[in-house]
């Protein structure tokens, strides 16, 4: 199962070829000694310049306040992509007022990805000091501000964190499908995370995706949906359904399961390459058992509401 929240939550950085390590950037907790020793681990394994690898010290645990995030995490970052020549910001972005139409405070970026390592922190607790102007217009539900580091931190190149912290912002990116247009000079950096349970997980994630790379993804694929018909959550079943019909027809060997219960604890998962399923609260069926036979390379995906909530915890979302 800790194999399984590691994939789960991280195999994005697959998509981080061999060859394209001038593209990313590496974060890594510098007062954590294993998050340095997985970030020079990627540096050598995807050729990332030395340049390109950032040190900074963070907590050390999941979370981490507002002001930490401001001061130790989102300043210093901004100020080393800028004296290192990776980012070249508008003159007017550290005075503008923040709209999310604007065009992004980026105009020039040699990156698009930011890899950060085990140990960086995760969240960003809720501050109830914090005020901000029309914050009392915002609708009920949605005046929070709490986030994820890593959303935080994909918003960058457009806001360059002159944004409003409570509620939500819209996404400029939604439903594109050109990847060149996933850009810090179009108002995004892409955030991946070598991350998991333990460093050693972290770690291997690098090599599990350079063996696909060589070798190819292979494998079974396994659909747990609900059996949905109808309600406010079938789209989700749809998803999955058509999924899997996806993969049956790009030549996978499928497997769906369409009843309400999630996968039992004698079921047969083996030679896993791909898996998705939803609605779970903790690791049930095959995921208990002490070995999971993903393959190298394999993508898991889980949906629900609260889902990575942890990290650290091999039986926990």
């Amino acid at each position: 199962m800790k194999t399984l929240l590691a994939i789960a939550c991280f195999t994005p950085l697959i998509a981080i070829a061999a060859g394209l390590g001038d593209s990313a950037i590496v974060l890594y907790n510098s007062s954590v000694e294993d998050s340095k020793a997985i970030a020079s681990h990627y540096l050598t394994a995807r050729g990332v310049p030395a340049n390109q690898v950032i040190g900074l010290p963070l907590p050390a645990g999941e979370t981490m306040t507002r002001k930490e995030f401001q001061e130790l995490l989102q300043e210093p970052l901004l100020k080393a992509l800028t004296e290192r020549g990776l980012w070249k910001f508008r003159a007017d972005a550290a005075t503008r007022e923040f709209n999310p139409t604007n065009p992004p405070a980026v105009i020039a970026s040699q990156i698009r990805y930011a890899v950060l390592c085990f140990g960086v922190p995760l969240k960003i607790i809720r501050d109830p000091a914090l005020t901000e102007p029309n914050s009392d217009k915002v609708q009920p539900e949605l005046r929070r501000n709490e986030a994820a580091v890593d959303s935080e931190l994909a918003l960058l190149p457009l806001a360059a964190g002159r944004h409003q912290l409570t509620s939500a912002l819209p996404n400029r990116n939604y439903a594109a499908t050109n990847p060149a247009a996933l850009h810090p000079t179009n108002g995004i950096l892409l955030v991946a995370r070598l991350d998991g349970p333990t460093a050693a997980i972290a770690r291997s994630l690098v090599d599990k995706a350079l063996v696909a790379e060589r070798d190819g993804l292979w494998g079974r694929a396994y659909f747990d949906a609900r059996g949905l018909r109808d309600g406010g959550y079938l789209t989700g079943d749809e998803w999955i359904r058509k999924a899997a019909e996806t993969t049956r027809r790009s030549g996978f060997e499928t497997v769906l399961d369409d009843s309400a219960p999630t996968f039992s604890a004698g079921f047969p998962l083996s030679q896993v390459g791909l898996y998705a399923g939803w609605y779970d609260g903790g690791v049930s069926g095959p995921f208990e058992r002490e070995r999971v036979e993903f393959l190298p390379g394999a993508v898991a995906y889980h949906l629900h509401s609260f889902s990575a909530h942890t990290l650290r915890s091999a039986d926990k979302n």
